[in-house]
Protein backbone atom coordinates (compact mmCIF):
# COMPACT_ATOMS: atom_id res chain seq x y z
CA UNK A 1 0.00 0.00 0.00
CA UNK A 2 1.06 3.59 -0.58
CA UNK A 3 3.10 4.90 2.22
CA UNK A 4 1.24 8.35 3.16
CA UNK A 5 3.44 11.48 4.63
CA UNK A 6 2.77 14.21 2.33
CA UNK A 7 0.64 17.48 3.39
CA UNK A 8 -3.67 17.53 3.45
CA UNK A 9 -4.16 18.54 -0.31
CA UNK A 10 -7.21 20.60 -0.39
CA UNK A 11 -8.68 20.48 -3.66
CA UNK A 12 -11.25 23.48 -4.34
CA UNK A 13 -14.03 24.31 -7.02
CA UNK A 14 -14.59 28.25 -6.37
CA UNK A 15 -17.51 27.30 -8.71
CA UNK A 16 -19.67 24.81 -6.79
CA UNK A 17 -22.64 25.96 -4.48
CA UNK A 18 -23.15 28.62 -7.27
CA UNK A 19 -19.71 30.04 -5.44
CA UNK A 20 -20.62 28.86 -2.14
CA UNK A 21 -16.91 26.61 -2.34
CA UNK A 22 -15.20 29.46 -2.87
CA UNK A 23 -16.37 31.94 -0.12
CA UNK A 24 -15.26 29.00 2.49
CA UNK A 25 -12.23 28.66 1.37
CA UNK A 26 -10.19 30.54 4.35
CA UNK A 27 -12.91 28.26 6.49
CA UNK A 28 -12.02 24.82 5.25
CA UNK A 29 -8.26 25.61 5.44
CA UNK A 30 -8.38 26.94 8.88
CA UNK A 31 -9.85 24.03 10.18
CA UNK A 32 -7.12 21.66 7.95
CA UNK A 33 -4.35 23.56 9.53
CA UNK A 34 -5.42 22.12 12.92
CA UNK A 35 -4.52 19.13 12.11
CA UNK A 36 -1.39 19.34 9.96
CA UNK A 37 0.17 21.24 6.56
CA UNK A 38 -2.25 21.98 3.77
CA UNK A 39 -1.45 22.84 0.09
CA UNK A 40 -3.96 24.38 -2.23
CA UNK A 41 -5.34 23.66 -4.84
CA UNK A 42 -7.94 24.67 -7.74
CA UNK A 43 -9.64 23.08 -10.13
CA UNK A 44 -9.65 25.31 -13.74
CA UNK A 45 -12.22 23.39 -15.86
CA UNK A 46 -14.49 20.92 -15.93
CA UNK A 47 -13.15 17.55 -14.48
CA UNK A 48 -9.97 18.99 -13.74
CA UNK A 49 -10.36 17.16 -10.21
CA UNK A 50 -9.15 13.77 -11.58
CA UNK A 51 -5.69 15.33 -12.84
CA UNK A 52 -5.36 16.97 -9.18
CA UNK A 53 -6.39 13.60 -7.82
CA UNK A 54 -3.99 11.81 -9.67
CA UNK A 55 -1.09 14.50 -8.15
CA UNK A 56 -2.07 14.05 -4.49
CA UNK A 57 -1.20 10.54 -5.33
CA UNK A 58 1.80 10.85 -6.60
CA UNK A 59 2.30 13.26 -3.64
CA UNK A 60 0.89 10.60 -1.18
CA UNK A 61 -0.81 13.29 0.29
CA UNK A 62 -2.16 12.26 3.81
CA UNK A 63 -5.69 13.01 2.57
CA UNK A 64 -7.33 14.85 -0.73
CA UNK A 65 -9.98 16.68 0.94
CA UNK A 66 -12.18 18.03 -1.36
CA UNK A 67 -14.42 21.34 -1.30
CA UNK A 68 -16.93 21.38 -3.27
CA UNK A 69 -20.79 19.45 -4.43
CA UNK A 70 -21.33 15.86 -6.35
CA UNK A 71 -19.17 16.66 -9.81
CA UNK A 72 -16.20 17.70 -8.09
CA UNK A 73 -15.99 14.37 -5.85
CA UNK A 74 -16.71 12.40 -8.58
CA UNK A 75 -14.27 13.45 -10.76
CA UNK A 76 -11.63 13.59 -7.98
CA UNK A 77 -12.96 9.72 -6.68
CA UNK A 78 -12.36 8.99 -10.63
CA UNK A 79 -8.73 9.75 -10.19
CA UNK A 80 -8.25 8.13 -7.14
CA UNK A 81 -9.88 5.05 -7.72
CA UNK A 82 -7.89 4.86 -11.32
CA UNK A 83 -4.53 5.23 -9.33
CA UNK A 84 -5.72 2.79 -7.37
CA UNK A 85 -4.61 5.24 -4.27
CA UNK A 86 -4.57 4.99 -0.51
CA UNK A 87 -5.43 8.12 -0.31
CA UNK A 88 -8.60 8.90 1.38
CA UNK A 89 -10.90 11.24 0.31
CA UNK A 90 -12.04 13.72 2.94
CA UNK A 91 -15.71 15.45 1.89
CA UNK A 92 -15.89 19.47 2.74
CA UNK A 93 -19.62 19.70 1.46
CA UNK A 94 -19.93 22.97 -0.55
CA UNK A 95 -22.35 22.13 -3.42
CA UNK A 96 -25.81 22.38 -4.12
CA UNK A 97 -27.43 18.90 -3.37
CA UNK A 98 -24.92 17.12 -1.29
CA UNK A 99 -25.85 13.76 -2.12
CA UNK A 100 -22.80 11.63 -1.73
CA UNK A 101 -22.40 13.45 1.72
CA UNK A 102 -25.77 12.34 2.82
CA UNK A 103 -25.08 8.99 1.85
CA UNK A 104 -21.88 8.83 3.47
CA UNK A 105 -23.71 9.88 6.31
CA UNK A 106 -20.95 12.35 7.84
CA UNK A 107 -20.87 15.94 8.81
CA UNK A 108 -19.35 17.00 5.84
CA UNK A 109 -20.75 20.57 6.43
CA UNK A 110 -18.81 21.18 9.72
CA UNK A 111 -15.46 21.72 8.33
CA UNK A 112 -13.86 21.00 11.41
CA UNK A 113 -15.70 18.18 12.57
CA UNK A 114 -14.37 16.15 9.37
CA UNK A 115 -11.25 17.40 10.34
CA UNK A 116 -10.70 15.74 13.67
CA UNK A 117 -12.04 12.80 11.92
CA UNK A 118 -8.78 13.09 9.88
CA UNK A 119 -6.38 13.40 12.51
CA UNK A 120 -7.88 10.48 14.62
CA UNK A 121 -7.35 8.48 11.13
CA UNK A 122 -10.99 7.77 10.86
CA UNK A 123 -10.67 5.90 7.45
CA UNK A 124 -12.82 3.82 6.10
CA UNK A 125 -13.10 1.44 2.34
CA UNK A 126 -16.63 2.28 0.18
CA UNK A 127 -17.74 0.53 -2.88
CA UNK A 128 -17.70 2.36 -6.49
CA UNK A 129 -19.73 1.74 -9.43
CA UNK A 130 -19.13 1.36 -13.19
CA UNK A 131 -21.18 1.79 -15.84
CA UNK A 132 -20.11 1.25 -19.31
CA UNK A 133 -16.24 1.86 -18.93
CA UNK A 134 -17.46 5.22 -16.39
CA UNK A 135 -16.39 5.49 -12.80
CA UNK A 136 -19.23 6.31 -10.42
CA UNK A 137 -19.62 6.54 -6.73
CA UNK A 138 -22.98 7.53 -5.74
CA UNK A 139 -25.83 6.63 -8.97
CA UNK A 140 -26.30 6.44 -12.34
CA UNK A 141 -28.97 5.60 -14.10
CA UNK A 142 -31.27 5.46 -17.90
CA UNK A 143 -34.75 7.23 -18.30
CA UNK A 144 -36.33 10.04 -16.63
CA UNK A 145 -33.12 11.36 -14.55
CA UNK A 146 -31.49 11.64 -17.91
CA UNK A 147 -34.67 13.44 -19.75
CA UNK A 148 -34.18 16.22 -16.93
CA UNK A 149 -30.46 17.15 -16.78
CA UNK A 150 -30.71 17.21 -20.67
CA UNK A 151 -33.60 19.71 -20.38
CA UNK A 152 -31.23 21.32 -17.50
CA UNK A 153 -28.84 22.09 -20.22
CA UNK A 154 -31.17 23.74 -22.78
CA UNK A 155 -30.25 27.57 -22.90
CA UNK A 156 -32.78 29.95 -21.00
CA UNK A 157 -32.30 33.33 -20.95
CA UNK A 158 -33.00 34.06 -17.24
CA UNK A 159 -32.62 30.85 -15.44
CA UNK A 160 -34.51 31.80 -11.90
CA UNK A 161 -33.51 28.64 -10.03
CA UNK A 162 -30.61 26.66 -9.59
CA UNK A 163 -29.11 23.44 -8.27
CA UNK A 164 -31.34 21.42 -6.48
CA UNK A 165 -34.50 23.28 -7.19
CA UNK A 166 -33.91 23.56 -10.60
CA UNK A 167 -33.66 20.13 -10.44
CA UNK A 168 -37.32 19.35 -9.01
CA UNK A 169 -39.37 21.88 -10.99
CA UNK A 170 -37.85 20.45 -14.29
CA UNK A 171 -38.49 16.99 -13.01
CA UNK A 172 -41.97 18.26 -11.88
CA UNK A 173 -41.97 19.17 -15.09
CA UNK A 174 -40.86 16.67 -17.15
CA UNK A 175 -43.38 14.46 -15.43
CA UNK A 176 -46.01 14.63 -17.82
CA UNK A 177 -44.02 15.05 -20.59
CA UNK A 178 -41.50 11.97 -20.42
CA UNK A 179 -42.11 9.77 -23.28
CA UNK A 180 -40.85 6.52 -20.74
CA UNK A 181 -37.62 4.33 -21.70
CA UNK A 182 -37.65 0.91 -24.02
CA UNK A 183 -35.41 -1.29 -22.23
CA UNK A 184 -34.17 -5.16 -21.44
CA UNK A 185 -33.68 -5.36 -17.61
CA UNK A 186 -33.25 -9.15 -17.40
CA UNK A 187 -32.80 -9.77 -13.54
CA UNK A 188 -36.45 -7.67 -13.26
CA UNK A 189 -39.73 -9.16 -14.83
CA UNK A 190 -37.87 -12.47 -16.27
CA UNK A 191 -35.99 -10.51 -18.41
CA UNK A 192 -39.22 -9.19 -20.51
CA UNK A 193 -38.99 -5.53 -22.47
CA UNK A 194 -40.47 -3.33 -20.71
CA UNK A 195 -41.36 0.36 -20.92
CA UNK A 196 -39.49 2.44 -17.70
CA UNK A 197 -39.90 5.51 -16.14
CA UNK A 198 -36.26 5.11 -14.69
CA UNK A 199 -33.68 2.73 -14.01
CA UNK A 200 -31.11 4.03 -11.28
CA UNK A 201 -28.06 1.74 -10.18
CA UNK A 202 -27.56 2.97 -6.85
CA UNK A 203 -24.43 2.56 -4.64
CA UNK A 204 -25.57 5.65 -2.31
CA UNK A 205 -28.96 6.36 -1.00
CA UNK A 206 -29.52 9.78 -2.46
CA UNK A 207 -29.53 11.86 -5.93
CA UNK A 208 -31.13 14.96 -7.57
CA UNK A 209 -30.52 16.43 -4.29
CA UNK A 210 -34.01 15.96 -2.56
CA UNK A 211 -34.60 11.93 -3.92
CA UNK A 212 -34.38 9.28 -1.14
CA UNK A 213 -33.97 6.19 -3.88
CA UNK A 214 -32.65 3.89 -2.42
CA UNK A 215 -33.04 3.43 0.82
CA UNK A 216 -31.43 0.38 1.61
CA UNK A 217 -28.59 1.01 -0.29
CA UNK A 218 -25.30 0.77 1.76
CA UNK A 219 -21.87 2.46 0.35
CA UNK A 220 -19.61 -0.70 1.87
CA UNK A 221 -22.09 -3.74 1.09
CA UNK A 222 -20.06 -5.16 -1.96
CA UNK A 223 -23.40 -4.06 -3.95
CA UNK A 224 -25.00 -1.75 -5.78
CA UNK A 225 -29.23 -1.65 -5.53
CA UNK A 226 -31.22 -1.46 -9.25
CA UNK A 227 -34.21 0.22 -8.61
CA UNK A 228 -36.70 0.38 -11.58
CA UNK A 229 -39.32 2.16 -11.84
CA UNK A 230 -42.04 1.15 -14.68
CA UNK A 231 -43.74 3.75 -16.55
CA UNK A 232 -47.39 4.60 -15.80
CA UNK A 233 -50.08 7.44 -15.61
CA UNK A 234 -49.17 10.81 -15.18
CA UNK A 235 -51.53 10.44 -11.88
CA UNK A 236 -49.26 7.68 -10.89
CA UNK A 237 -45.84 9.20 -11.78
CA UNK A 238 -46.81 12.21 -9.37
CA UNK A 239 -47.56 9.97 -6.93
CA UNK A 240 -44.70 8.21 -7.56
CA UNK A 241 -42.34 11.44 -7.56
CA UNK A 242 -43.95 12.45 -3.82
CA UNK A 243 -42.99 8.99 -2.78
CA UNK A 244 -39.66 8.99 -3.71
CA UNK A 245 -38.97 12.19 -1.88
CA UNK A 246 -39.54 10.27 1.08
CA UNK A 247 -37.78 7.18 0.20
CA UNK A 248 -41.34 5.41 0.40
CA UNK A 249 -41.42 4.61 -3.36
CA UNK A 250 -40.07 0.94 -3.06
CA UNK A 251 -43.51 -0.52 -1.74
CA UNK A 252 -45.50 0.57 -4.98
CA UNK A 253 -46.20 -1.78 -7.40
CA UNK A 254 -44.75 -0.18 -10.45
CA UNK A 255 -41.64 -0.21 -8.44
CA UNK A 256 -38.94 -3.33 -8.89
CA UNK A 257 -35.76 -3.53 -7.22
CA UNK A 258 -32.86 -6.32 -6.87
CA UNK A 259 -29.11 -6.27 -5.46
CA UNK A 260 -26.08 -7.75 -7.17
CA UNK A 261 -22.92 -7.11 -7.99
CA UNK A 262 -22.79 -6.94 -12.14
CA UNK A 263 -25.96 -6.14 -14.50
CA UNK A 264 -26.61 -6.04 -18.19
CA UNK A 265 -29.22 -3.51 -19.43
CA UNK A 266 -30.26 -3.95 -23.09
CA UNK A 267 -31.68 -1.14 -25.30
CA UNK A 268 -32.48 -0.71 -29.39
CA UNK A 269 -30.01 2.09 -30.10
CA UNK A 270 -27.16 3.39 -27.11
CA UNK A 271 -28.70 5.18 -24.57
CA UNK A 272 -27.61 8.26 -22.79
CA UNK A 273 -27.28 7.61 -19.15
CA UNK A 274 -26.35 9.86 -15.95
CA UNK A 275 -22.94 8.69 -13.73
CA UNK A 276 -22.85 11.26 -10.88
CA UNK A 277 -25.07 13.79 -12.74
CA UNK A 278 -22.98 13.86 -15.92
CA UNK A 279 -24.40 12.84 -19.18
CA UNK A 280 -22.64 10.40 -21.66
CA UNK A 281 -23.72 8.17 -24.14
CA UNK A 282 -23.35 4.56 -24.12
CA UNK A 283 -20.81 2.94 -26.61
CA UNK A 284 -23.29 0.34 -27.74
CA UNK A 285 -26.98 -1.19 -27.17
CA UNK A 286 -26.19 -3.35 -24.47
CA UNK A 287 -24.58 -1.86 -21.15
CA UNK A 288 -22.82 -3.74 -18.79
CA UNK A 289 -22.66 -1.94 -14.63
CA UNK A 290 -20.75 -3.49 -12.40
CA UNK A 291 -19.78 -3.08 -8.71
CA UNK A 292 -16.34 -2.32 -7.50
CA UNK A 293 -15.80 -3.59 -4.22
CA UNK A 294 -13.59 -1.13 -1.51
CA UNK A 295 -12.75 1.14 -4.70
CA UNK A 296 -11.75 4.37 -2.64
CA UNK A 297 -10.64 5.50 0.86
CA UNK A 298 -12.67 7.44 2.68
CA UNK A 299 -12.65 10.17 6.01
CA UNK A 300 -15.85 9.17 7.61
Amino acid sequence: MQRLGGPIHLLVNPAAGGGRAGHSIDRAYAALRTVGPVELVESTCAGDERRLAAEAHQARARALVVLGGDGSLSHAARGLIAARSATPLCVFAAGTGNDFAKSLGVPAHNFLAMARRLEAGTVRSIDAGEIDGVTFINAAGFGFDVDVLQRMREPRRRPLLRGTPRYVVTALQQLFRYSGLHATVPVLRDGASSHWLTVVFANGQWFGGAFHIAPAAHVSDGTLDLVGIADASPLTRAGLFARALRGKHLSHRAVHTQRGTAFVITFVEPPHFQADGELHQASGPSVSVRCLPQALRVVG
